[in-house]
């Protein structure tokens, strides 16, 4: 049979079944939606079919919702279009004076910063990056887990470079050239500092065990161990399925630039859970890690300075090849794509508007809105309409898109020469990221790859919460026919809880899922 004539064949039978699928979809949002948990809810939809260019469903879908994390689909997106998938960060280390025949440096050890997210253990030796399900900087959560191994992993390898160069003992200072850009303040998700030097995502992990009873103190690890910070244990052992109240009140800046943070609180008799100290000042904390790697590389160092007394200009005249020590070369860009969408990273998506105002605007100043110029620059020129959008960072803070907007955008990337590391790092649903733990055992577990979003207020009237969850991105149906969609919840009354079963947010993120499991089974 002639290919042409099947083709029309199979686009009748599509046609003619598409209203008997579509009536299906809209049941089964009706009666998702009539659930009193979404009595006072706003919930937005739209469903496409990416072959036949039709729309499926919608529901309020010219309705701008608060969009959390879905946003990072445009980040990642927006970075894998401005630099491409295979850009690579690079993070050299150069000596500011000569190398006695001791293996003495007379001078300076400097590294440069270049914003690379992923100076941590994440880098597996294949040059893949690992991810964990719950990333650590979703802390207080008995799901969190930290990427097995040491987070200065690739500080120790830069140190043993700077060993191997013939250097046993540095005379001068050890230092962190951030100058790329000033440090940005805390990011709007998970309170992470945006620095251009990021060594474990500016974290220090902290497992807190509890005793055997209530009243036993609480037994405390922490990784990486430096001379940054220093902890005072002041936590307790609570009542079994209690709720956890740990907290660190306490950070106190000492004279010579280090902090001693007390952990107060209690958690309940039972299981281990991974907390995470903030970093406030990452540039002090890398200079410290460096010199602990250092050190253990076998090379002799005097106690620093102080980060204070570098100076980018007078040094910069030092990196030129010859002066080069270590060097660290990143995996490429999508390689941190896959995991800043897998695991919703909130550090790595802030980071990206950054690359894009220096290494592709060449910005020195007003940097998030040469980046956003560059954002907008491209989404107009895929024809989108961007009064269905609003974002101001990487991560999705105070970010809003319509359903329509947000499916118009799934449409056109599916369609662009990067897609596939896009599509990769999209959790599904049911197997791992974000989305592991959603739809397990359904048909349509596996078969879905969307962005989740979540952001919570306080409603101090009555003691809960108020939920935003979203969901985003491609079905793949049975039948091999493809999909976007986008579904928001906003505002939804719930209750928070460090146990997913009854966290009010998990249960709308279950129900997004349920949503895409409909359309699933719909087509």
């Amino acid at each position: 049979m002639n290919l042409a004539l099947v083709l029309t064949f199979a686009t009748a039978l599509l046609s003619q079944a598409a209203p008997a699928q579509t009536s299906s979809i809209a049941a089964a949002m009706r009666a998702i939606v009539a659930r009193p948990q979404f009595a006072h809810a706003i919930v937005a939809a739209e469903v496409y079919d990416l072959d036949a260019k039709r729309q499926l469903y919608a529901r309020n879908a010219d309705i701008l919702m608060e969009a959390a994390s879905t946003t990072k689909l445009l980040t990642t997106g927006t970075s894998l279009a401005l630099l491409g998938p295979n850009f690579r960060w690079t993070t050299p280390v150069y000596r500011t004076g000569p190398i006695d025949s001791n293996g003495v440096l007379h001078g300076d050890l400097v590294l440069v910063a270049g914003a690379d997210p992923n100076l941590s253990q994440r880098v597996r030796p294949d040059g893949t990056l690992a991810f964990e399900n719950e990333d650590h900087s979703y802390d207080g959560n008995y799901d969190t887990k930290a990427v097995p191994g040491d987070p200065l992993a690739i500080l120790r390898d830069l140190a043993a470079q700077v060993a191997r160069a013939g250097i046993k003992q540095i005379d001068g200072a050890i230092a962190i050239d951030t100058s790329l850009f000033a440090d940005q303040g805390s990011e709007g998700g998970t309170g992470a500092i945006v620095s251009s030097i990021v060594v474990n995502d500016n974290l220090v992990d902290l497992t807190l065990t509890p005793g055997a009873k209530a009243g036993d103190p609480v037994s405390i690890g922490v990784s990486p161990q430096t001379p940054y910070v220093t902890f005072v244990n002041a936590a307790t052992t609570g009542p079994a399925k209690s709720q956890p109240t740990i907290d660190l009140p306490s950070d106190k800046t000492n004279a010579d630039g280090s902090h001693t943070a007390t952990i107060t609180g209690t958690m309940p008799v039972g299981k281990a859970i991974l907390y995470s100290y903030r970093v406030p000042e990452p540039q002090r904390f890398a200079q410290a890690a460096f010199i602990v790697a250092l050190r253990d590389a076998g090379v002799t160092v005097r106690t620093p300075s102080g980060v204070a007394l570098f100076n980018h200009d007078a040094v910069a005249p030092s990196y030129v090849p010859a002066n080069l020590v270590a060097r660290h070369v990143s995996p490429p860009l999508s390689e941190d794509v896959y995991v800043t969408l897998k695991v919703s990273d909130n550090l790595h998506a802030a980071l990206m508007p950054y690359l894009w105002a220096t290494y592709v605007a060449q910005a020195k100043s007003g940097l998030l809105k040469a980046a956003f110029a560059c954002e907008r620059a491209l989404l107009s020129s895929a024809g989108l309409d961007l009064k269905g959008a609003s974002q101001q960072d990487g991560l999705g803070t105070f970010a809003f898109f319509t359903p329509r907007f947000m499916v118009s955008y799934l449409s056109w990337a599916s369609r662009q020469a990067w897609f596939s590391s896009l599509e990769r790092g999209l959790p599904v649903m049911g197997v791992d990221g974000t989305l592991f733990n959603i739809q397990n055992g359904v048909p349509a577990a596996g078969h879905v790859r969307a962005k989740t979003g979540t952001w919570t207020s306080a409603n101090s009237l009555d003691d809960n919460e108020l939920v935003t969850k979203g969901l985003a991105g491609y079905i793949t149906t049975s039948h091999g026919r493809h999909v976007a969609f986008a579904f928001y919840i906003n505002r939804m009354a719930g209750k928070g809880s460090v146990d997913s079963s009854r966290d009010a947010a998990h249960y709308a993120g279950q129900t997004l899922g349920e949503m895409a499991s409909d359309v699933y089974n719909a087509l």
